[in-house]
């Protein structure tokens, strides 16, 4: 199925005030931890301050464990534990679709079936588990550890892991007889060899969400306890379990190798954390659906789980218009090209959130109005100055940048020009799925799963309406738009229902904005400047030194650009980024003092 870390935003850490108190609240708001909405695991916040960095948790006594308070250099490690998971686990999903690419090219119709059929196992395990469970069962089972009902949270995990294999196999064993019938609806091959090899690829891997969705439940078991280093390598294991499939077993059983692949990581994915989930004592064969906190569970994972299952809707779509194409490769490249979109947007998203998403989480809960606002204020500010000028430096070099990262075996110069317009076009949405990736969090912070999932209905919509709309015109162009569209729909509702609820003023940030986007227009001509000469002096050579070279070299000017802009026009981002940038290489505990209110 999907990389399990691959769209997620990752645990935040930070101290939390008691999950009931009688302070007066936001309007509207309630408090809880703070959750990302592309994640399968919760904040670490939600154990009320308390970290485990390792599996060694007293089967009798789980709420003890949980309670167990570290200091602030170990709640530091933990934060870089989690960070360096999630990191690893976006250049190890990078390195899975590069030897994708290396085994097989980008104009192959072999890996277009791979993708085509790796849809609809995909969407079994997005509506059944993904981030539904992490959402849904990390508060409610450290809600019952903080009430000091270790049993019953013990109880809970084990039940709702137990419910999502029952969901899923009679799910799993309808899809399998009727594979011949879905397959060509979702993805209209080429001929009957194509459809044949289709059906036979998705029917091999509908075992592998059975397994993710009980790596899922155990993920988010073990991040109730503070247990983040096995849950944070999972993910890592799912990967290097198929990268190791295809290039060993590729020359043997061709594409067949990537779908085993998948198996392989999926059972990794979950053998991964059953020390820690046996120490733990976090399974049991038993279900309790009576239990008034599975009945809690199981209902808040619905409004996720209708968002989640929606937006399976987008690349179902998507899937469909590629391969109606009929073009060799088609859909490989859309595929690549998304993947590379998502390397920054975990990279850039996760560590911010980890350092600023907690004292929101704070504010919502102490009924702070003024330092909610301030904080958002310095963690949109935060944001932007990082990734407006990112985009920038990732258009004016997506030729080196896909080059680097995929033209490598067989995938070739001709291929790399095919896939650069696409990642382009991608680009154009990079702002919004990162500020989605924070906005999208602060909601679930204050126990508001409705409002994200309204938002991401829209962007389904917009996503969907313009890829028909634009798909006969611009083809896989169209198809990237659209995702920018919908990603941009749905920060804008996001951030008009935040400014609604907690009169947020956008203005200022609105004018930081134009000198960030000014600033980074500067610095990306910069950076082009010293691309083209390089360029040049090389002869247009593309070995892998050269084009890394090329990046680091244009992307080092462009940077310096970027900063001495900052500093001529005072821009107080810049000491925030430096602070954070120390916090995250583990100088300073990841708790940033209050940001003075600033114009």
């Amino acid at each position: 199925m999907s990389d399990p870390g691959a769209a997620r935003g990752g645990p935040r850490r930070a101290e939390v005030p008691p999950l009931h108190d009688e302070s007066p609240r936001l309007r509207g708001w309630q408090p809880r931890p703070a959750l990302d909405r592309r994640s399968s695991q919760t904040a670490p916040e939600a154990v009320a301050g308390d970290v485990v960095l390792t599996a060694d948790v007293a089967t009798s006594d789980l709420s003890a464990a949980a309670s167990a308070r570290l200091g602030g250099r170990a709640i530091a490690l933990a934060g870089v534990v989690v960070v360096a998971g999630v990191v690893l686990s976006r250049l190890i999903g990078w390195l899975r679709s590069a030897v994708f690419l290396a085994e097989f090219g980008g104009n192959n119709s072999n890996l277009d079936a791979f993708y085509a059929a790796f849809r609809i196992p995909d969407t079994l395990f997005q509506l059944v588990a993904a981030g539904a469970v992490g959402s849904a069962l990390v508060p409610v089972a450290s809600a019952l550890l903080a009430d000091g009902e270790g049993e019953r949270a013990r109880r809970l995990i084990a039940t709702i892991a137990n419910l999502m294999v029952l969901a899923l196999v009679p799910l799993a064993v309808l899809v399998w007889i009727a594979a011949p019938s879905i397959v060509p609806v979702i993805a209209p091959p080429d001929d009957s060899s194509q459809l044949a090899l289709e059906i036979g690829l998705t029917r091999l891997m509908l075992i592998s969400p059975m397994l993710l969705a009980v790596g899922a439940v155990m993920t988010a078991g073990l991040n109730s306890l503070g247990v983040f280093g096995a849950p944070a390598m999972a993910p890592n294991v799912y990967n290097i379990g198929i990268v190791v499939c295809a290039i060993v077993l590729t020359p043997f059983l061709g594409v067949y190798a990537l779908a085993i692949g998948v198996i392989v990581g999926s059972a990794g994915h979950v053998l991964t954390q059953v020390r820690a989930v046996s120490r733990s004592g976090l399974y049991s064969p038993q279900i309790h659906i009576h239990d008034p906190a599975v009945l809690e569970t199981l209902k808040l994972m619905g409004p996720r789980a209708l968002g989640l299952g929606v937006t399976q809707l987008v690349f179902l779509v998507n899937t469909y218009f590629a391969q109606s194409l009929h073009d060799k490769g088609a859909l490989t490249q859309y595929s690549s090209a998304f993947t590379a979109l998502q390397i920054p947007v975990g990279l850039i998203g996760v560590p911010l959130g980890i350092v600023l998403l907690p004292p929101l989480s704070r504010a919502v809960a102490g009924g702070d109005n003024e330092r909610f606002r301030r904080l958002v204020d310095q963690a949109l500010r935060l944001l932007l100055f990082v990734v407006v000028p990112l985009t920038g430096f990732m258009l004016v070099l997506a030729a080196p940048t896909i080059a680097f990262l995929y033209q490598h075996g067989e995938f070739n110069a001709a291929d790399t020009a095919s896939m650069v317009p696409i990642y382009e076009v991608f680009l154009l949405g990079l702002v919004a799925h990162v500020l989605i990736a924070l906005l999208a969090p602060i909601f679930y912070a204050g126990k508001d799963t409705k409002t994200p999932v309204t938002a991401a209905l829209l962007a389904v919509v917009v996503d969907v309406i313009a890829a028909v709309v634009l798909f006969p015109f611009m083809h896989l162009l169209g198809l990237a738009l659209a995702i920018g569209l919908g990603a941009w729909a749905e920060v804008l509702l996001l951030v008009v229902l935040m400014e609604k609820r907690v009169g947020f003023d956008l203005r200022p940030l609105a004018r930081h904005a134009l000198a960030f986007a000014a600033g980074a227009c500067v610095a990306s001509a910069a950076a082009l400047v010293v691309a083209r000469f390089i360029e040049r002096s090389t002869g247009g050579a593309s070995s892998l030194v050269t084009q890394f070279g090329e990046l680091a070299a244009s992307g080092l000017v462009g940077l310096v650009a970027y900063m001495a802009w900052a500093r001529v026009f005072r821009l107080p981002e810049l000491a925030d980024a430096l602070e954070l940038a120390r916090t995250l290489t583990g100088r300073r505990k990841p708790a940033p003092p209050e940001p003075p209110a600033r114009d």
